[in-house]
């Protein structure tokens, strides 16, 4: 599967291969295009936006307050770019922001899975 190559790996900056990124996740994912998903070990391809789906990759915790990565790329992809601040675990943590959100409406998007066992 063909995936984002930053420019830093001979990336082009052709709208194709440019993703729509918040600073902190552009920060966390680096010029990364792998990962290691955390429960297997594999080395993985990290989640491309422009070729997969997000709700074959990744759902919500009931209360919307996590992500949860339901595949390898989904888990590689989250323990990438901490997408639940578990490295930063203090009150200014994505938590805390996912908190307001909820609480303005806001967040989870309603097309987004949520995981049945949360």
């Amino acid at each position: 599967m063909d995936h984002i190559q930053p420019r830093s790996l001979e990336g082009s900056d052709e709208l194709s291969n440019l993703a729509l990124a918040c600073h902190r996740c552009n920060e966390r994912r680096s010029n990364a295009i792998t990962a290691s998903d955390p429960e297997t070990s594999a080395i993985v391809q990290i989640f491309n936006p422009r070729k997969q789906s997000w709700s074959e990759h990744f759902c919500w915790t009931q209360n919307g307050i996590n992500l949860i990565g339901t595949t390898p790329t989904g888990r590689a992809t989250c323990a990438r770019l901490d997408c639940n601040d578990d490295r930063y675990p203090d009150e200014n943590s994505i938590r805390s922001v996912r908190r307001l959100w909820i609480n303005a409406g806001w967040h989870p998007p309603i097309t987004d899975p949520i995981w049945p066992n949360s």
